[in-house]
């Protein structure tokens, strides 16, 4: 298969995987909706980070949120907060892309990353949380 790793060179990368899937927490690292606006109306300091795309995010978004499309996230790393251990929360329509993201983060050395549960839509949107547009 073109651009496939060899097993040999990849076996590195797959522990490296098998290790933080077998240390994910009860319920991997999502948090549920209710919880983070709770969390967001306490004055609790966490970074959304949105991995939608730009049309995704215009027509609503969590107030504060930073919008880095999910394919862009590597190289806007700047972006996200230089204290590793800030708590961070990846949302996205679905919590597909953002659970991606989150575990990259966390092989970047993240250590407080979550991503909403659901995700955008129904974790936040169909509860009728605040939203920006």
């Amino acid at each position: 298969m073109a651009g496939a790793v060899p097993a040999a060179e990849n076996s590195t990368a797959w522990e490296a995987a098998a290790a933080y899937v077998s240390s994910l927490p009860e319920g991997f690292n999502g948090i549920k909706g209710e919880v983070l606006k709770a969390k967001l109306e306490a004055g609790e300091q966490i970074f959304v980070l949105d991995v939608r795309q730009p049309s995704e995010f215009a027509a609503g978004h969590i107030e504060g949120a930073l919008n880095v499309p999910v394919r862009s996230v590597p190289a806007a790393l700047d972006k996200l907060p230089a204290d590793k251990n800030a708590p961070i929360v990846v949302v996205c329509a679905s919590a597909v892309r953002s659970g991606y993201v989150a575990m990259a983060l966390a092989f970047k050395g993240y250590t407080n990353v979550k991503h909403l549960a659901a995700g955008y839509v129904a974790g936040w949107q169909k509860a009728g949380y605040p939203a920006v547009k």
